[in-house]
């Protein structure tokens, strides 16, 4: 977990530099758009972007792990019961060769 802080802290660090340091007007051209905008601004953007793209591409992932451990978690639920009942059963058992008859 701390390995991916510190390398997205990394690379927005560096994406801040580079904006700060190319900061002149640009001129975009795409078919007919024309933007006007600084570098800085195109970085920026670049970077949400970027960002959006591969949370979007990540939450199929995070869906099925999520539904995953949901499914495991009701399973443990369910063998934690079965493992109570049993130790009941055991015990009454276990109580009931005790009593001398």
């Amino acid at each position: 977990m701390y390995i991916s802080l510190i390398v997205t802290f990394i690379l927005l660090l560096s994406i801040i530099i580079t904006g700060a340091q190319n900061s002149m007007p640009l001129e975009l051209k795409f078919i007919t758009w024309k933007l006007q905008m600084s570098n800085t601004v195109l970085i920026f953007y670049s970077a949400v972007a970027g960002a959006a793209i591969v949370a979007v591409l990540a939450l199929p992932k995070l869906a099925v792990k999520y539904l995953r451990v949901r499914s495991l978690n009701k399973e443990i639920s369910g063998l934690k019961r079965e493992i109570a009942e049993l130790r009941n059963q055991n015990i009454e058992k276990s109580k009931g060769k005790m009593t001398p008859g």
